[in-house]
């Protein structure tokens, strides 16, 4: 059985923790803020809380998540689980929390995303390159949504 891996990143946001938790609360814009989703959109009529879903197109090899909101603490966090993927070999379940804290007059951002693989052969891909590969993906994700919500400005392929 794979174990799962987890990758924690913390990002200060030069905005107010209502403002951070407003960005986040749009569920079906994740792409305006994530330099690896090409388009997102709600596929639930629950636009938010526990239960809300979304599809998610991603920049690379035509890749594809189904994804689904399973915590929903307002102005907290939001965690949220892939249900499906397509195009993105090895990978068997994975999750994102979204947690947010009011520092001063900014706003603390923080990341966790956990993941497990198929099989061994995946974990030993995981090992040597894969968990490097999304430990900068989270990495992007954070900053993609800081900019995002400091400024408005949509992350794509020009603003990486």
């Amino acid at each position: 059985m794979s174990k799962t891996t987890t990758i924690k990143r913390e990002i200060e946001i030069n905005q107010s923790k209502d403002k951070v938790w407003e960005a986040l609360a749009d569920f079906g814009k994740i792409c305006h803020g994530h330099p690896a989703v090409s388009k997102s959109f709600i596929t639930s009529t629950q636009k938010e809380g526990v239960g809300a879903t979304r599809h998610c197109d991603f920049t690379m090899m035509g890749a594809s998540a189904e994804e689904k909101v399973t915590e929903w603490n307002e102005g907290k966090n939001i965690k949220i689980e892939v249900t499906e993927l397509k195009k993105m070999p090895g990978i068997k379940t994975m999750a994102l929390d979204l947690a947010i804290k009011q520092n001063g007059d900014k706003t603390i951002l923080t990341s966790t995303m956990a993941y497990s693989m198929k099989n061994g052969f995946f974990d030993v891909m995981n090992s040597l390159m894969m968990k490097n590969m999304n430990a900068k993906l989270l990495d992007g994700i954070m900053a993609g949504h800081k900019l995002y919500i400091e400024t408005g400005t949509i992350v794509n392929e020009k603003t990486k």
